[in-house]
């Protein structure tokens, strides 16, 4: 059943085939054609959907639909919906609600919920505890493998996962980690603190989810514990919602990359004022930055208008300089992303850079030259053209390369230096250069 038939069954108010249907789609392929509906039609269907389909299709939905589901049914029931889910999840919906609509959940939550929902709403979406789950196993290090496995079997449907079995000293110290592996093949009288890896890496709260996701996909790891000052254990990170990161992280790169402000929800679930609103800053601050650009045309126009031959290679200039430091910006900017470049590299990426841009600068100023003499302009004007070229490569491409790092620095989102902005830096430094290179030559 899909889209088109789910709309017509609704307009022709064939209910009792519709429910059927759904109920019958997996909780996957109902999440997907929930999204491709109008919030009315889905409103309607989510009510017809039994409650045990509702608690599995509730961890396969986007985080905006998540919140708009949950807000379908009376405050009693999405408590209830909403204690069902893992604590993580539940604390990101609970955050996109407002604060009367939280409050009067808040009062159909049991008061084991509402403490654990309270004690991570503090800490920001962003970091290690506002993507931890407190459903953890942590076990006694001195239990046997025949007890641990016994607690297990008794307790198991309470915790996220248990791949991992973290240990703890008396104190509640997080003191080593084990896998299920490791205990089912363990001998029954074993101790957990014989089995379990001591030095066990972890990181607080308050690490930013970068860097969360930077140690999982280095170690390989299912999860990732979180801890006080005091090192005892207050959750875990899993590796489903690192992959959430990580794709958010990169959609919100490309979206500076491209010029624009990140959407704070899907493209589809935003309305064309917010898609407006995302993009009109960045056009306006390009349009001002494009003015000088026209300012360095004006003020070289006796050179321009004593060989106007030069203004057929504007574009050519200007689109190599740009494609050039959109090059090298990417490569930086992904560079920085996996954790490889780091700012103490800076000086070793402007040599680095320097021979690089002056290699591609004399490849392309080759072909520039070839190209001017082919359309019959004299021989100085193709001079001019070929080492305006090798200028604008090199500058551009220590620039896209650099530009990143130093935005880092002071504290903002590299991306921003990628894509229409540093284009526009380098058409007007290009222009610049190239005028006062035929000015000094022709």
């Amino acid at each position: 059943m899909d889209q088109e038939e789910i709309s017509q069954l609704i307009k022709e108010k064939r209910w009792s085939e519709l429910k059927e249907g759904i109920v019958n789609l997996h909780p996957v392929d109902l999440a997907s054609l929930l999204s491709q509906l109008e919030p009315d039609e889905r409103k309607r269907i989510v009510k017809m959907v039994p409650h045990e389909t509702v608690e599995n299709l509730l961890p396969e939905l986007p985080k905006d639909l998540l919140t708009e589901v949950i807000l379908a049914f009376p405050a009693r029931k999405s408590a209830q919906l909403l204690s069902e889910l893992p604590p993580d999840e539940m604390t990101d919906v609970l955050k996109d609600l407002t604060p009367e609509i939280r409050k009067t959940v808040f009062r159909h939550f049991s008061k084991k919920d509402s403490e654990e929902a309270r004690d991570l709403l503090k800490y920001p979406s962003d970091t290690a505890g506002g993507l931890m789950t407190t459903e953890v196993p942590l076990l006694p290090e001195t239990l046997t493998v025949k007890e641990a496995l016994a607690f297990m079997r008794e307790k198991a449907k309470e915790f996220e996962t248990i791949y991992y079995i973290y240990l703890g000293k008396k104190d509640g110290t997080l003191s080593g980690v084990v896998s299920l592996r490791d205990i089912v093949l363990a001998l029954p009288n074993a101790r957990l603190i014989d089995l379990g890896k001591s030095g066990v890496i972890s990181v607080t709260p308050d690490v930013d989810q970068e860097e969360v996701a930077r140690l999982i996909a280095r170690y390989d790891f299912f999860a990732l514990p979180v801890v006080d000052k005091e090192g005892k254990l207050l959750g875990m990170v899993t590796v489903d919602d690192v992959v959430d990161v990580i794709m958010d992280e990169a959609t919100e790169d490309i979206t500076r990359i491209g010029g624009t402000q990140p959407l704070k929800e899907s493209y589809l679930f935003s309305s064309p004022y917010t898609l407006v609103k995302s993009r009109v800053v960045w056009l306006l601050l390009l349009f001002g930055a494009a003015t000088v650009s026209s300012s360095i045309i004006r003020n070289f126009k006796e050179v321009l208008t004593s060989v106007v031959t030069l203004a057929f290679f504007i574009p050519l200039i200007i689109d190599t300089g740009g494609n050039t430091g959109s090059q090298s910006s990417t490569l930086m900017i992904r560079s920085m992303a996996t954790g490889e470049i780091k700012y103490t590299h800076l000086y070793t990426i402007i040599v680095r850079e320097l021979f690089v841009g002056t290699m591609l600068g004399l490849l392309v100023a080759a072909v520039g030259f070839i190209l001017a003499l082919f359309i019959n302009v004299s021989f100085m004007v193709s001079v001019t053209v070929a080492t305006t070229i090798i200028a604008v490569v090199i500058a551009a491409n220590i620039l896209g390369a650099t530009l990143p790092l130093l935005i880092k620095k002071m504290g903002f989102d590299p991306a921003i230096v990628s894509g229409p902005l540093l284009t526009t830096i380098v058409d007007a430094l290009g222009l610049f250069i190239y005028f006062t290179v035929a000015r000094m030559l022709l």
